[in-house]
């Protein structure tokens, strides 16, 4: 029963995809296809000619279509685990790219990597208990910053639950502009801050084991200068290093900062989880390099529903039911 539910949301996503399409698409093939490759860990370009085909269909497709299919399946996998409130986590993902080619969602790395360049994607989990469960992925864009595509997810998790209890960040969502948001719509928020000279510095060489410092951001919108006010709090003594923080929030303890930061690790695991199910290509269209990395999380998502409602099985396990379930249905389709 599961692994009809998993085949009906791949197929039920892919229709809503490729709505835009004016010919009927042979969904139970592409399927299977895409699981075979997610498995395999493969380049989707193996598929031959299929993959040309394929591509084709994605780049007369549009974002907004693969975000409005993603959320359904969301909505319905939040559904099923009865989530109404959330703690998120956010963080980037960097997918390799081999090749000069340049764009607005190609972004340059330097000399210490073995490729020429790298698409970005931000994404934003739920974290509840022990289960890490992707809620959307936004490519970034050359130029554009983390600001305003995390604050375009804030604005979609808003829609998904009734209330956001913490929202958790790495050290590159440090923003003056995304602070501002966070406070101006009152969401508890724990960001990890990076080390710099001056003002961040003095607060740590002032802090003994706890330091809460109230401390003021600045930037330009609008033509407008926007001055922000966050709380720095330092936690010395527990590591090697400082943990250095831009919060809300009120601990009384140094452990409890840094254990809820901590819960952020979670979407580490995420992508370690996803890269058994990563469909590689060699493509240079971010459309089609947005669509494999969305197919992955949906692959993670389904597994973890499934796991919650029914029984448990290894993420490659998993795959390799779902693989045969879906050549066997499109084999039965063909023999009709």
């Amino acid at each position: 029963m599961f692994t009809k539910q998993t085949m009906t949301h791949i197929t039920s996503f892919l229709q809503k995809t490729f709505d835009s399409c004016s010919i009927i698409l042979p969904l139970s093939r592409i399927s299977h296809s895409l699981v075979k490759v997610a498995k395999a860990n493969s380049y989707i370009e193996t598929l031959g000619d299929n993959a040309d085909t394929l591509h084709l269909w994605i780049k007369k497709s549009y974002e907004e279509d693969f975000k409005a299919s993603f959320e359904i399946q969301v909505q319905k996998a939040l559904k099923h685990l009865r989530a109404t409130t959330a703690r998120l986590a956010f963080d980037t993902t960097n997918e390799p790219f081999y090749g000069k080619t340049r764009s607005l969602y190609i972004f340059n790395t330097s000399n210490e990597y073995s490729y020429d360049g790298e698409f970005k994607f931000i994404s934003v989990c739920l974290i509840t208990r022990n289960k890490q469960i992707p809620l959307m992925a936004i490519p970034m864009i050359v130029g554009v910053g983390n600001a305003k595509p995390t604050i375009e997810l804030l604005e979609y998790c808003q829609t998904l639950f009734k209330k956001i209890r913490l929202a958790v960040f790495d050290r590159g969502f440090y923003i003056a502009e995304l602070i501002d948001y966070l406070e101006s719509k009152k969401i508890k928020y724990l960001i990890l801050v990076p080390e710099r000279k001056g003002v961040i510095t003095t607060y740590v060489e002032e802090t003994f084991e706890l330091g809460k410092f109230k401390h003021e951001m600045i930037y330009s919108k609008n033509k407008s200068k926007w001055k922000p006010k966050t709380t720095i709090v330092v936690c010395k003594g527990i590591s090697k290093f400082s943990w250095i923080f831009a919060t809300n929030i009120q601990f009384k303890t140094r452990v409890e900062y840094i254990w809820y930061y901590k819960k952020r690790w979670q979407i580490e695991t995420n992508y370690r989880v996803e890269d058994e199910a990563k469909i590689k290509s060699k493509s240079s269209n971010h459309l089609i390099r947005y669509f494999y990395f969305l197919i992955s999380l949906l692959l993670h998502l389904m597994w973890i529903v499934n796991k919650n409602l029914k029984y448990y099985a290894p993420f490659k396990k998993y795959l390799d039911i779902i693989e045969h379930e879906l050549l066997f249905k499109y084999l039965e389709i063909v023999n009709v």
